[in-house]
């Protein structure tokens, strides 16, 4: 009896049973990836955002949450008037559908003002240093003259009575003092003084200041 037929008939079988078994394992794989698909984008789960414009950080987030979405701060601006905490602004915007597990970005009003480096600016020139201060946002300069060698140079920045050092950070938009030199310096001889006064004006000179004139002494002819 010949044995080809049977191993002939055997092994198509096979081949046709693994062909089956390839195509019950490509549609388990497809089923399963619908599945999964469905449950990870959560199909039709979808929740409207509600308006967070003018609550409170705490408050906003328990209304989040009861729908399933968190929140999550990205700025803060800081603003005298407002209410410090209260949300300005929100990614996504109110009344738009999104999935559950969603983070609801906000910006809110800072309760501190932000902290801004002050530049060292001593022997800047009076114009250079409000220029720069101005640019960093304080606008609030106070000037005090001091007598010194020089004229129009900045000798210290004050912060509420206080030296400041170089970029030491105070509250932005502060208050802001800067000591700058006047070019007069008291001579201790009490010679040259020099004022300057308006045109038609005449301003007298302390007595502290005028010279006694000098006697002349008496000499002694008959020493020559």
């Amino acid at each position: 009896m010949s044995t080809k037929p049977v191993i002939k008939n055997f092994l198509g079988n096979n081949i046709l049973l693994n062909i089956v078994a390839i195509g019950v394992v490509a549609i388990l794989l497809l089923i399963l990836t619908l599945l999964f698909l469905n449950v990870y984008t959560r199909h039709g789960q979808n929740v409207v955002v509600p308006q967070l414009q003018g609550l409170q950080e705490e408050e906003a987030e328990a209304i989040l949450k009861s729908k399933g979405l968190d929140i999550m701060v990205v700025d803060s601006i800081f603003k005298k008037e407002a209410v410090p905490g209260s949300i300005i602004d929100q990614t996504p915007k109110p009344n738009n559908k999104v999935k559950e597990g969603r983070d609801i970005y906000v910006t809110i009003y800072a309760r501190n003002p932000q902290q801004i480096s002050v530049p060292g600016l001593v022997d800047f020139s009076t114009r250079q240093a409000i220029a720069l201060l101005n640019s960093i946002g304080f606008t609030q300069i106070a000037i005090e003259e001091v007598p010194a060698q020089y004229s129009g140079l900045v000798m210290s920045v004050e912060y509420r009575g206080k030296k400041l050092t170089p970029d030491e950070q105070i509250p932005a938009g502060s208050p802001l003092k800067l000591v700058v030199s006047s070019g007069m310096v008291d001579d201790s001889l009490n010679m040259n003084r020099e004022f300057v006064v308006s045109p038609g004006q005449v301003r007298s000179i302390p007595d502290s200041v005028q010279r006694t004139p000098s006697q002349s002494s008496s000499i002694d002819e008959s020493f020559f």
